[in-house]
């Protein structure tokens, strides 16, 4: 995977109409979800249809396909099938990942789900694993097996664990989707928070939330023109810090002004 999603939207892969739809509308990934949204009866059935569509299918886009858990047979099936056109896709996401042996024998570009108590529990063997190359949080399905909601506060110690594991084992992270639709308003606090813990981005359930999330991950103008400025002074100075506008400057804020730059695709040899 070239560049880490901000904004992945699910698209139930029993619909795979939507996904032009989808990316026409700002995605940057999508993940194709061959588990909750998919019916017991359906899935044979639209696993292969989904093979038959990535063969026939280019995308310049990221991929990302949901199987079912692994330690099912339908979900080793999905492993095994998908097999075949594992050259379309970028990762594969697996559900309710709690212990890794399960991952030994898999493809190295899976993202962790973590969505049980047991998940948190392993989240530091389960983001050290070799074939893990990002973190997922299913908050639905976790706040349903701890008996809390879906607040933020209920879940800020998961999210926080998530982001301490994967920068320790370099590692993207996407934060849970916000389940009500309708709500923009808190769609974007929460996006914001999610970003400012730490979080690379933060999936959707519907394209009216593609535009929110994707502006609470992105640095604005003037976000740029700070990143670039302070950028540019450091590298000029001799010193380990530096005063830029009332602000003290060393390296650690370089790095994040570094990081914040490749989110919107500038290279640092570019900075003018």
């Amino acid at each position: 995977m070239n560049k880490f999603p901000i904004c992945p939207i699910f698209i139930p892969a029993n619909r795979l109409e939507w996904i032009d739809k989808t990316f026409d509308k700002g995605a940057d990934a999508v993940i194709i979800d061959l588990e909750d949204s998919v019916p017991e009866d359906q899935k044979i059935k639209t696993r292969k249809d989904l093979v038959s569509f990535l063969q026939s299918s280019s995308f310049d886009k990221t991929i990302i396909v949901r199987v079912n858990p692994v330690n099912t047979a339908i979900g080793a099936d999905d492993m095994k099938v998908l097999s075949e056109v594992s050259s379309k896709i970028d990762a594969l996401m697996l559900p309710k990942i709690e212990q890794t042996g399960v991952l030994n024998d898999l493809p190295d570009n899976l993202i962790a789900l973590i969505e049980t108590p047991a998940s948190i529990q392993n989240l530091k063997e389960i983001a050290c694993h070799k074939n893990v190359i990002g973190i997922a949080l299913g908050g639905a399905d976790l706040s349903a097996s701890l008996g809390s909601d879906m607040s933020w506060d209920s879940l800020l110690f998961t999210r926080s664990k998530i982001v301490i594991e994967a920068a320790a084992n370099n590692l993207f992270t996407i934060d849970s989707p916000f389940m009500n639709i309708e709500d923009i308003s808190s769609l974007k606090k929460e996006s914001v928070l999610s970003n400012g813990l730490g979080f690379d981005g933060k999936a959707a359930i519907h394209p009216n939330q593609i535009e929110t999330i994707t502006k609470s991950f992105l640095p604005n103008e003037s976000d740029i023109q700070e990143a670039k400025e302070i950028i540019k002074l450091f590298n000029s100075s001799s010193e380990a810090v530096i005063a830029y506008k009332g602000k003290m400057i060393d390296m650690p804020i370089v790095l994040s002004m570094e990081k914040r730059l490749r989110l919107v695709g500038i290279e640092l040899k570019n900075i003018d």
